[in-house]
């Protein structure tokens, strides 16, 4: 029972600490950037702002209402005798006859509601909704682009930090290498056919590839910073799976839909509708008001009620050019917008075709450095072998060694960009970097 007992205790204690410092595979790391990241919440709270912006321009198509109420105690003979009327207390007690060059003061509680509703705005109404839906649109349209951008940063920094778990095993396996070499140069050196000058210079090179190792390793914790960094993780024992989904070539006849552009699509069109608001500043503006007061003396202790209702014409005959100058800048920014487009437009060609051609030179590097591990590896299995029987140089060990690290690291970023390109190439297309189902 007391082993059982500390058993259960440790599993207690254990457990969630397991599967706290559970490691991140690569979904888990794309899904948690799309929506924890910082970049990925400024982007929705842009989607807000925007909407925000569709129902400011909505409410002018609704009547406003609006209620108030004053009080005001006056002997201003226009005052007085207005609040009289209002107050439907004229001729009444307790005033009495009032002598027209001594008015009394005289007091008056105003309660008004009021309303209005706009018939004709000369098109500023409509063109103001189409541009603030055109801005809500482009602003979904730029957070898809950020939701793309941070999942191939996720990606291209995952696959960062698998390139330099392979240099770890490509330099710790060089050290394990050298140091067979090394004992065997201490055999030769003891049995008097190796020079102490060629003991040395395989004891200098396991120096160096034990300082590669420490240099990888190092390389290796600055990718889990930044990838803890890109997520906006604080954990001290986050750690990542040892390996990544194969991500899927996109194919040569894939179309391009890269949110950006259609987000600069939609800024054009409010820019051209911000055009057509500017000029409504020509043309007339038509609405309807009414109103209802309600009005109360304290000094004729009478009340009355009445009501104002008609409709407004407005024309700007001459605003001091105003207007044009308004159109003018609406029309350089439209222009501004549309030079902008065609320039990203250019700028996702050349993505395009630049993600293109890494992901050719990068298939081909693959190709490559597969025969160059393999030829290395043979090759250092002989040298070696010739070295233990006193049939080779030293140099020639080091030599072989060298090669072969060099060929693993190479292999090791070869595989890294390869992904990557294709990481890219997705990114450039407008494609998600995981297959949705």
């Amino acid at each position: 029972m007391k082993y059982r007992f500390a058993l259960l205790t440790f599993l207690l204690i254990a457990a969630p600490r397991a599967v706290w410092a559970e490691a991140w595979t690569f979904e888990r790391a794309v899904n948690h950037a799309l929506t924890n990241s910082p970049d990925a919440r400024i982007a929705e709270q842009r989607i807000r702002v925007a909407r925000a912006g569709v129902d400011q321009a909505n409410a002018a198509l609704w009547p406003t209402l609006q209620l108030q109420s004053s009080y005001t105690r006056t002997d201003n003979p226009m005052m007085v005798f207005g609040s009289i009327l209002n107050q439907r207390a004229f001729g009444q007690p307790p005033l009495g006859p009032i002598d027209f060059n001594d008015v009394p003061d005289m007091d008056n509680l105003n309660v008004r509601g009021t309303a209005s509703v706009p018939l004709y705005a000369g098109g500023r109404i409509k063109t103001g909704r189409a541009g603030a839906r055109a801005n809500a649109e482009a602003a979904r349209a730029e957070a898809e682009a950020v939701r793309q951008t941070l999942a191939f940063e996720v990606a291209r920094t995952f696959l960062g930090v698998l390139k330099t778990r392979e240099f770890i095993r490509a330099t710790e396996a060089a050290v394990e290498g050298f140091e067979s070499s090394l004992a065997i140069a201490r055999k030769r050196h003891q049995a008097g056919t190796l020079l102490k000058t060629d003991l040395l210079d395989v004891e200098v090179r396991l120096a160096q590839a034990r300082e590669d190792a420490v240099r990888a390793r190092n390389a290796q914790a600055l990718a889990l910073r930044a990838l803890k960094n890109l997520l906006g993780l604080e954990d001290p024992d986050f750690a990542i799976a040892e390996t990544a989904p194969d991500l899927i070539p996109p194919p040569e006849s894939a179309v391009p839909r890269r949110p950006e552009l259609e987000a600069i699509q939609h800024r054009e069109r409010a820019a051209e509708n911000a055009v057509r608001g500017a000029k409504s500043g020509w043309l007339p503006t038509v609405s309807a008001f009414g109103s209802l007061d309600y009005d109360y003396g304290t000094r004729t202790e009478s009340d009355g009620g009445s009501y104002t209702a008609g409709a407004l014409l407005q024309w700007n005959v001459f605003d001091g050019r105003l207007t044009r100058a308004r159109v003018a800048e609406a029309q350089a920014q439209r222009d501004t917008v549309t030079e902008q487009e065609r320039k990203l437009r250019l700028a996702v060609e050349f993505e395009i075709e630049q993600a293109r051609l890494n992901l050719a030179e990068a298939n081909e590097r693959l190709a490559v450095t597969a025969k160059a591990v393999e030829q290395a590896t043979e090759s250092v299995t002989l040298t070696r072998a010739r070295f233990e029987q006193g049939l080779a140089l030293a140099t020639q060990v080091i030599d072989s060694e060298t090669a072969l690290t060099v060929a693993r690291v190479r292999r090791a970023e070869a595989e890294a960009d390869q992904r990557i390109a294709v990481a890219a190439l997705r990114r450039a297309l407008g494609l998600p970097q995981l297959e949705q189902p």
